[in-house]
């Protein structure tokens, strides 16, 4: 019996010619098409790439190409930016305005004047307050606003030079009322009578007097345009009095009518009340509106002197503003000292001295007085230095800021920024509040951690109290007498060691020492923000005195409660994110003796710190573990005890 194998399958031969050619398929070259969409995906994620490397590096800085009056700010963070404009722009490079009195404005002054006189009014003259802070704002939110499209347009603008931020320019009206006057003293000329000289009779001559207020106001008008310009001198002719032989034969022919009208005071009573500030030229007039107003009754024993009070401080509102400081900067290497802001002399009205005057001019015929303005000069005067003592180091402290956030960075650098220069004198007292002003967004501070009541929370000026410690510690070396000192409401770990810290909260809780040395006191701060490091120096004359700063001792030792947990929305269920960390409450008292002239006297620095909770917040559904009662978050509530607007 014959069996059957299978054969395996034939193989198919493919002849050669029919194979598809390798070179074909995967070894053939891109096509045209190919290179360019290959390119073109190279060159998306490379301008991606360059694109979002650009933003990160500008996440804290201005972008590149902004200006800021004129001075190139991109790449800088807000506080490097605010310190170049502080160096650059002080004094601030107002467009000058000129005044000018030409020979038409003299017209019928009996005088002939061909030439004409111009007084440039600039910014060493008329002091301008810029707004700096503000603009730093303003150059930062540059390419930072709307939507993607428009940021981009305006970060390319920014970088093709196209945004210039300036700022708000402040000239106070009492500065430019002055230089006005400065000028008015030159030109003005009192009128006179006719002259009889023998046979010859001189005529009658009028006077040249200026308008001060009208002035004024121009320069301010033209100063707010922001650009160069001239004003005008304005002018008005005076009436020549009569002569003396004038005058008799009027009395003689008008003596009736004296008696029915003069004498008794009817029309006589109101005529105008001009006070006037001779060496400014500054005048004040009460008008017979304002007459009729504070004195009814036509009669000057009858005087409304709250009226007349309401009226001479509006006076002085115009007219007053106060002096100004010089700021320094002392070279440790030459021992020499720089001016960075000019001094500058003050003035105000006296009121009661003006009621007096107005009251005096009543009772004469001329209707007529001085005006009391009183120049007050400056504590520190720029013209001065070599009298203000200010020549070697007294004192200094360092405190440690390295890992703080960038708002919190800013915060520290805008406060000491504030405080370069600032010169206490002899017997004065340095306010640690006064010289920063308040802790607020428009005053160019921003968003960070502050103590608030009986937690941290973000609140503008976190980083601020990191400052005031600092000052605090170089006075305490210094051994100078503290006014005013608070400590922070529970241990912060940015200050190291219990019991050397210095918590502030505008205008509440401030930070006040006394300069009882004989010289000026020179506070001059170093930010460096690389190693993060703060330190202040102060510079005078140091006294004969030993300082000794004993260990701090720690009492009454509290431990921190139970921890506290808070549900947070934001999280997820299962999620639990620590914001607290505990903090023992307790008493710190540091010793400090200063030893002068044979005398000692003990300084006790007393500070009591709350003990402070942990606290965790959770996604809502999650389970704590080992929490059976989840004591929830006390609303906290500061008060000016609690919420001493320290950091976080």
């Amino acid at each position: 019996m014959s069996s059957t194998v299978p054969l395996p399958p034939a193989r198919q031969i493919v002849p050669m010619r029919d194979l598809p050619d390798p070179t074909s398929v995967q070894g053939r070259p891109p096509s045209g098409f190919e290179y360019i969409l290959i390119w073109l995906c190279v060159a998306i994620v490379a301008v991606a790439g360059a694109f979002a490397g650009w933003q990160f590096w500008h996440t804290d800085r201005i972008f590149s190409g902004v200006h800021i009056a004129g001075v190139p700010v991109g790449g800088e963070t807000r506080a490097s930016a605010l310190l170049r404009l502080h160096r650059e722009l002080t004094p601030y490079p107002l467009a000058p305005v000129f005044l000018e009195l030409s020979p038409s404005s003299t017209e019928g002054d009996g005088l002939a004047r061909t030439a004409v006189r111009r007084w440039a009014l600039g910014p060493e003259l008329l002091a301008p307050e810029a707004d700096l802070e503000g603009a730093v704002t303003l150059a930062y939110h540059v390419g930072r606003q709307g939507g993607w499209l428009k940021r981009i347009v305006s970060q390319w603008q920014a970088f093709s030079g196209r945004q210039s931020v300036w700022p708000e320019v402040l000239v106070g009206e009492g500065v430019v009322r002055q230089a006005v006057g400065d000028a008015a003293s030159e030109v003005r000329r009192p009128s006179r009578p006719a002259i009889q000289i023998g046979d010859i009779t001189l005529p009658p001559q009028p006077g040249l007097d200026v308008d001060v207020p009208a002035t004024a106001h121009l320069i301010l008008a033209q100063l707010a345009s922001g650009q160069s310009g001239t004003v005008p001198l304005q002018t008005y002719s005076t009436a020549p009095p009569q002569s003396a032989a004038a005058d008799r034969r009027q009395s003689g022919a008008g003596v009736e009518s004296s008696a029915a009208e003069g004498i008794s005071g009817g029309f006589t009573a109101l005529q105008p009340v001009v006070l006037r500030h001779e060496p400014s030229g500054t005048a004040f007039a009460l008008d017979a509106a304002l007459l009729q107003r504070i004195m009814p009754g036509g009669d000057p024993s009858f005087l409304n002197e709250e009226a007349l009070r309401f009226v001479v401080e509006g006076w002085a509102n115009q007219v007053s503003y106060p002096a100004q400081d010089a700021r320094l900067r002392f070279d440790d290497a030459t021992s020499a000292l720089t001016v960075i802001q000019p001094s500058r002399a003050g003035q105000r009205l006296n009121v009661d001295l003006t009621i007096e005057a107005v009251r005096k001019a009543l009772a004469t015929s001329q209707r007529t007085g001085a005006l009391p303005i009183i120049s007050i000069p400056p504590a520190v005067d720029s013209g001065r230095l070599n009298e203000l003592g200010i020549r070697e180091l007294v004192a200094s402290g360092t405190t440690y800021f390295k890992g703080s956030s960038s708002t919190r960075v800013y915060n520290i650098e805008v406060a000491a920024e504030k405080l370069v220069g600032v010169v206490v004198p002899p017997g004065g007292v340095f306010s640690f509040n006064s010289a920063i002003e308040a802790v607020s967004g428009a005053n160019g501070f921003e968003d960070s951690a502050i103590i608030w009541g009986d937690r941290t929370a973000v609140g503008v000026g976190g980083g601020v109290c990191q400052v005031s410690t600092t000052v605090f510690r170089a006075a305490l070396e210094g051994g100078f007498p503290f006014l005013e000192r608070h400590n922070h409401g529970y241990v912060v770990s940015w200050y190291g060691e219990p019991g050397f810290d210095a918590t502030i909260y505008t205008p509440y809780v401030d930070l006040r020492f006394l300069n009882d040395t004989s010289a000026h006191l020179l506070i001059q701060p170093v930010v460096d923000r690389v190693e993060g490091v703060l330190s202040f120096r102060f510079y005078g004359t140091r006294p004969d005195r030993v300082v000794e700063i004993g260990e701090a001792e720690y009492k009454d030792i509290k431990q921190p409660g139970e921890p506290i947990y808070q549900e947070d929305a934001s999280l997820e269920k299962g999620q639990i994110k620590q914001v607290e960390w505990a903090k023992e409450g307790m008493t710190a008292i540091v010793i400090r003796k200063v030893t002068e002239n044979g005398r000692t006297r003990e300084d006790p620095i007393r500070s009591v710190y709350r003990p402070w909770n942990a606290m965790y917040l959770y996604g809502p559904g999650t389970v704590i573990p080992g929490v059976t009662d989840v004591k929830e978050e006390p609303t906290a509530t500061p008060t000016r005890e609690e919420n001493r607007g320290g950091d976080g």
